[in-house]
């Protein structure tokens, strides 16, 4: 599928622009003094199922939301050989640079600190694309100059995927510039380019931001998978007999330093899902190959664990496909052997234990699993943080099961069931990934008993935002309120009411990368 392109002729045009694009037009040419010539949009994201399991390889859940980053350009003549980016936040001060007259790609520098660091990165994995496609025109020569008006309201920080918004728009704006309005873009090749791009700025991020953005679509949720290859598979919400579906997503406005809280809390569940891996895979008498790159899921995932079981003991070669009901089946019996192997062993597992159970001197443990990322612990939780990747993938495909159902009996059939699926990620999250916060957990507890199904953290944890299934309209309103007079009032005494408005967002799933044409 390629991305949409609309014009003012076009017969519908998604509100999010008709909302979006009068506000940058004048804007960009209060900047510039003349109008830009095409729009590009790029939307935040939201993960509705599927937490702490993309760097096992499991598919998660997100959808796009109705926040975004909406870029004016402007495209100069070919003497003019320089981009400037202007942005409507005052914070972020306007930047010029000029483009190489040999084709050469802009200088990065991941050092420097700078909000235009991001846009140089949509810039070069465009300009790669570009290079790539036709190579006549991009080899030698400069790219394209242009005047970029940036407007987002995606809030930073919260986990909903800012950067990815603006790379996303960036890149497709390179593109469209330099190649012209009648080329068409396919979703699957910007959403290929921009996965790679934040690796710039030293950001080693999945794709599972990326391909929300790039491939969200009004009314569905995506089914975002990473093996055997990076796909995102739209599946549309029900058409429910009186109600409309809709999110709350509520920032809880806790910052959790990922650099400094890392050795205990993200890089620490990446090595020990890694372990409880290869310890599965020793005590089945399986083998699990190793990869080449460069971190300590190299050693495995428990993704690979479950092909290499079914290879051995059920002769499929053959690693799974994605499949639903396949995948279904698979994870069960996963669950099953988490339970016998590692079940016994609840309060978590010291080093010299797991040397043993794998065969290994604690100095080779110590070699292959914990010298790649900084960690701390006292013992590893190998139960727990299997336990949770295999029965958080299990709630992705059911999920899925229960989106594509024929009929519900009632509305309400169909907000408790997956808002159950949400609840039962939560509470995984919490007790058995240990990734929720006190704050997080209490924002949950306020929205289930104001009207919320469902209601989970969305993002890595340890703070940021949460997600909650309400039907659209006067319950969804009732929620934000319980929300604003029961935790942000009493947590955050002087907060105001645009803290209010930024931390709170009520979002339906939307369109995703998109160009207008002016």
């Amino acid at each position: 599928m390629s991305v949409p392109f609309f014009n003012k002729s076009s017969e519908e045009i998604p509100l999010v622009l008709t909302k979006r694009t009068p506000t940058v037009i004048e804007q960009f040419t209060e900047t510039y003094g003349v109008a830009p010539d095409f729009i590009t949009r790029s939307p935040g994201r939201v993960n509705l199922i599927g937490e702490h399991i993309d760097y096992c390889d499991f598919s998660v859940l997100p959808m796009a939301i109705d926040v975004d980053m909406v870029l004016g350009i402007r495209v100069l003549d070919e003497s003019e050989n320089s981009i400037t980016i202007s942005n409507s936040d005052k914070r972020f001060v306007q930047r010029k640079f000029d483009l190489p007259l040999d084709g050469s790609f802009v200088n990065i520098d991941p050092s420097v600190s700078d909000w235009s660091n991001y846009f140089k990165c949509g810039l070069h994995v465009a300009h790669e694309f570009l290079k790539s496609l036709s190579p006549e025109k991009f080899s030698n020569r400069p790219l394209v100059g242009m005047e970029i008006f940036c407007d987002g309201n995606v809030p930073t920080g919260g986990g909903l995927s800012s950067s990815a918004a603006f790379i996303c728009a960036t890149a497709l704006a390179i593109i469209r510039a330099n190649m012209g309005p009648k080329y068409v873009v396919s979703k699957q090749d910007l959403m290929r380019i921009t996965v790679v791009a934040e690796h710039y700025v030293g950001v080693n991020n999945g794709g599972m931001d990326q391909a929300a953005s790039v491939c969200g679509e009004e009314d569905h949720v995506l089914y975002v998978e990473f093996k055997p290859q990076l796909k995102a598979t739209p599946f549309k919400f029900p058409q429910l007999k009186s109600k409309q579906i809709q999110f709350v997503i509520a920032n809880s406005l806790v910052v959790s330093n990922k650099h400094e809280t890392a050795p205990t809390n993200y890089n620490l569940r990446v090595v020990e899902v890694t372990i409880a891996a290869n310890l599965l895979a020793t005590k089945y008498g399986v083998s699990i190959q190793k990869r080449n790159d460069g971190n300590s899921s190299s050693y495995g995932t428990l993704r690979d664990f479950m092909n290499a079981y079914y290879a051995r003991y059920h002769g499929v070669t053959v690693p799974w496909d994605g499949d639903i009901n396949t995948g279904i089946e698979r994870l069960e019996k996963m669950v099953e052997l988490v339970e016998q192997c590692l079940g016994s062993n609840k309060e978590g597992f010291t080093v010299d234990e797991i040397a043993a159970a794998l065969n290994i001197s604690r100095e080779a443990f110590t070699n292959n699993y914990l010298t790649i990322f900084p960690v701390r612990f006292q013992v590893l939780k190998l139960y727990q943080r299997a336990r949770h990747v295999y029965t958080e993938a299990l709630r992705v495909l059911k999920s899925i099961r229960l989106l594509t159902s024929t009929e519900f009996n009632s509305d309400d059939d169909f907000f408790t069931s997956f808002g159950n699926l949400m609840n039962q990620s939560q509470e995984s999250c919490d007790k058995f990934y240990e990734c929720s916060c006190q704050q997080l957990n209490e924002i949950c507890e306020i929205a289930l008993a104001n009207g919320s199904f469902g209601s989970r953290l969305t993002g890595a944890g340890w703070g940021g935002c949460s997600v909650h299934l309400v039907p659209a309209g006067a319950e969804a309103e009732k929620v934000k309120k319980a929300l604003i007079d029961n935790y942000y009032k009493v947590k955050f005494p002087n907060i105001s009411e645009s803290e209010i408005d930024n931390a709170i967002i009520i979002s339906k799933p939307t369109i995703g990368s998109c160009v207008y044409e002016l």
